[in-house]
Parts: structure tokens; C-alpha cells; sequence
């Protein structure tokens, strides 16, 4: 069976609710440091299919891209009209 992320977050509840001190400390680290690197490097954008973009990644295909441009590999406007 597939929950659904509104059951999911009821059956953490209650499973956080009940665990013992030592599993709920390395769930509280999981999670803030989770939280601590969607804080450092946030999701700006996303791909076509939905896989999320970050920052860094945003950050590192535009680097790509003007090194591309930089090294002449690029068409230009009036070739890709005629490629069309």
C-alpha cells in the first residue's frame, strides 16, 4: 500500500511519539540536516520532468555554458533558422 504524504507525516507523528531517546536523536540530526542544506543550497528551478534544480546546480550550468560560448561551441540565430 501507497500512503500518502498526509499519512505518512500522521504515521511519523505517531511513531516519533513513541521511540525511544536514542533513535529520536539521530532522527532530529537526519532532519536538521536536512533542513540545514535545503537552507544552504535552496531549489530554484526545475527540470522538465521535475527533478528539482538547486542553486549550486543552477550555478554550475550557467559556468558550464559560458565556457561553452567562451570555446565557439554555440549556434548562432541565423543558423538555427535554417536548421528549422
Amino acid at each position: 500500500m501507497i500512503m500518502s504524504t498526509v499519512e505518512m507525516r500522521g504515521k511519523v507523528h505517531q511513531i516519533i511519539g513513541e521511540v525511544d531517546p536514542a533513535p529520536l536523536e539521530a532522527i532530529h540530526a537526519m532532519l536538521e540536516t536536512y533542513q540545514k542544506r535545503r537552507e544552504d543550497d535552496p531549489v530554484v528551478g526545475g527540470e522538465l520532468d521535475g527533478t528539482p534544480i538547486t542553486a549550486s546546480t543552477l550555478e554550475q550550468q550557467a559556468d558550464d555554458a559560458i565556457e561553452q560560448v567562451a570555446r565557439g561551441e554555440y549556434i548562432t540565430l541565423e543558423e538555427l533558422e535554417k536548421e528549422s
